[in-house]
């Protein structure tokens, strides 16, 4: 059961690079109209303009130009796809990969028609070029010889590639918010990326004013995976130690300036946790993590074994883009229930 495939650690190591190039457009500038207002993204008549381009993006040292919004993305996550729906662009789509489980149905409706190019993993070159993409959203991993093709290979074919990246520590600033409005000003609809991140904001704020000022913090454990030896958790520098402690917990790992990392189970014990956040993924579920930690006999006194205290959270509700608020209220219910209870 060592190291449990986890798209979070994909998403948290994310480091964006881009190619400076200007994209092809099919049929001009006109976007359809839609309304996704759990998003908060009522898309009217916001959509990109003469006046808009050309636009440069700049980060991880290159400059990213675009004289017109792209026609043909392929998202490599599922996540990425997301933002676009939430943005009102999905009809932009012509592809997507690595399939995410319980898809919420304001996002799963309008994914219906969009090809899935790869359901496990990144789709082959072939594959992904075959769809005749003129921009492709992924990870740092994503752009590689052995994944989808390197940054330098996709400028050849004047194919734009965003690398999604955030400031080390992540936070929902600078990781999720920082991606929508990228994403919004290359497509010209910067409005609707301002509307979405309003409507983030407002039910992240409603959440962190249930639980209040907490004078001692639950101490979390959040686990993604080990073996007999060891366990795979979350250090400080990660988006999930964020979301722990806007949800009113202490991420025991905290004071390790890293993602995702391994610890053996001795220091878990010394640290004692009051809760463990089971994190899942991939074909496999918290209770396979549960049922790990059972087996491990030393771990009979932690305080959160003790207590039977598990807290499941799905790697993509905690590690980037448009759930990530989802992923915070399901920590903050987990940390503290008798604050949700409905009256």
């Amino acid at each position: 059961m060592k190291h449990f495939y986890r798209i979070s650690m994909i998403l948290l190591s994310f480091i964006m690079a881009f190619v400076a190039v200007g994209c092809s457009s099919s049929n001009g500038n006109e976007e359809g109209t839609t309304s996704n207002e759990e998003n908060g993204t009522e898309n009217k008549a916001d959509t990109a303009s003469d006046e808009d381009f050309p636009t440069t993006v700049e980060n991880a040292g290159r400059d990213l130009i675009f004289d017109e919004p792209p026609e043909r993305v392929v998202a490599l996550y599922q996540q990425e796809a997301e933002l676009m729906v939430a943005l009102g662009l999905e009809h932009k789509l012509v592809g997507y990969s690595i399939v995410a489980e319980n898809t919420p149905p304001e996002y799963e409706e309008k994914l219906e028609d969009v090809p899935v190019l790869a359901e496990n993993s990144y789709p082959s070159k072939e594959v992904l070029l075959g769809v005749d993409p003129d921009f492709v959203i992924g990870s740092e991993r994503t752009f590689t010889d052995n994944g989808a093709g390197t940054v330098e290979e996709f400028d050849d074919l004047n194919i734009a590639a965003y690398v999604t990246e955030s400031e080390k520590p992540e936070t929902i600033e600078n990781m999720v918010y920082k991606e929508i409005k990228e994403i919004a000003q290359i497509f010209g609809v910067e409005e609707r990326g301002e509307k979405l991140i309003r409507s983030m904001q407002e039910e992240m704020d409603e959440i962190t004013s249930q639980i209040g000022d907490v004078d001692e913090p639950v101490k979390v454990l959040l686990m993604s995976g080990g073996d007999a030896g060891s366990a795979q958790v979350s250090g400080g520098y990660a988006l999930d130690n964020y979301l722990i402690e806007l949800a009113g917990g202490e991420n025991i790992f905290a004071d390790e300036d890293k993602y995702l990392f391994e610890v053996n189970w001795e220091e878990i014990i010394d640290r004692d946790p009051d809760v463990i956040v089971t994190s899942y993924c991939c074909g496999t579920g918290p209770e396979d993590l549960e049922k790990m930690i059972a087996g491990n006999a030393s771990l009979e006194d932690v305080t959160a074994v003790e207590n039977d205290n598990y807290v499941a959270a799905q790697v993509e509700d905690t590690t980037g883009n448009v759930r990530v608020i989802q992923g915070l209220e399901t920590l903050a219910e987990g940390f503290y229930p008798e604050l949700f209870d409905e009256e």
